[in-house]
C-alpha cells in the first residue's frame, strides 16, 4: 500500500528536472495521464477507465487522493512501490495511457507559450495583466480606497457597512472593467485567465465580473498566492 510521503508546489524548472529524472531512472513502468473528466471516472470506478491493470488500481486510487481536485487533470508516474503525481498548471488535453515513463505531454505542456490573462485581487488594490509564456506583455495596477471593519454598533455600523459594501462593488467593478480593457486586444488569443490575492474576496468578484462568467472555462481554479497586487507580482 502506497503511502504519502512528499507534497508540494515546484515551478517549472524543478519541474522539468524532475521530469528528466522520471525518465533517466528506470523506475517507471507506466504513465498515466487523465484528464479531470478522467480523473472522476477512475475514483468513481476504483480504477482507470482506460483499461487499469488490477495490481496498479490501489495506486491509482492512493494518488488521486492524495492529489484531491484538480481542474487541470493528473500525469501518474507508477512503478513497483514508487509513485509520482503531478497536477499541472494548465489542463491536460485527453486522457492517454503509455508504458515505461512517458514524460513528453508534461513537458510540451510546460514549454508551450501560452498566453493567460492575470489578475490579482485584494481589498484595497488591484493588478491586471497579460502573460505570454515568461513574460508580462500588459499590465495596469490601481489602488482603491476600501474602509477597514466598522466595530461600533447601532445606525452608525449599519451606514458605515453600507458604505463598505458600496466601495467593495466600485473596486469589484473597477478591476473587472480594467481587465476587459487590458485583456481586449488579445482576447481572441487568449488561452486561460488566472486568479490571485485573497479567497473569499476573488470568489465574490468573479460572481460579479461578467468577463469571468461568461467564459467559466477559461478561468483556471487554482488560486495564486499574492499579498500584494502590483507590478512586481503579476
Amino acid at each position: 500500500m502506497l503511502e504519502l510521503v512528499e507534497n508540494h508546489r515546484i515551478g517549472k524548472p524543478r519541474l522539468l528536472r524532475l521530469l528528466d529524472e522520471i525518465a533517466a531512472e528506470g523506475w517507471c513502468r507506466r504513465s498515466l495521464y487523465l484528464t479531470p473528466v478522467g480523473m472522476r471516472l477512475a475514483a468513481a470506478a476504483q480504477a482507470a477507465p482506460i483499461g487499469s491493470p488490477a495490481p496498479d488500481a490501489p495506486a491509482i486510487q492512493a494518488a488521486l487522493r492524495a492529489a484531491g481536485a484538480s481542474d487541470t487533470g493528473i500525469a501518474l508516474f507508477l512503478g513497483q512501490d514508487k509513485a509520482i503525481a503531478v497536477c499541472p498548471p494548465f489542463p491536460l488535453a485527453s486522457d492517454a495511457d503509455f508504458t515505461g515513463a512517458h514524460i513528453s505531454p508534461l513537458t510540451r505542456l510546460m514549454r508551450r507559450q501560452y498566453l493567460v490573462g492575470v489578475i490579482l485581487l485584494r481589498l484595497g488594490r488591484y493588478a491586471v495583466g497579460v502573460v505570454r509564456g515568461d513574460k508580462l506583455i500588459a499590465s495596469k495596477t490601481e489602488s482603491r480606497y476600501v474602509k477597514n471593519r466598522h466595530r461600533a454598533g447601532g445606525q452608525s455600523q449599519r451606514r458605515f457597512e453600507r458604505s463598505r459594501e458600496r466601495l467593495i462593488r466600485e473596486l469589484y467593478d473597477k478591476t473587472c472593467q480594467t481587465a476587459r480593457a487590458v485583456f481586449e486586444p488579445f482576447q481572441a488569443d487568449l488561452d486561460y485567465i488566472a486568479l490571485g490575492g485573497e479567497s473569499a474576496t476573488l470568489t465574490a468578484f468573479a460572481k460579479r465580473c461578467p468577463l469571468l462568467s461568461r467564459q467559466p472555462d477559461r478561468v483556471l481554479a487554482a488560486r495564486l498566492a499574492v499579498e500584494r497586487p502590483n507590478r512586481k507580482a503579476l
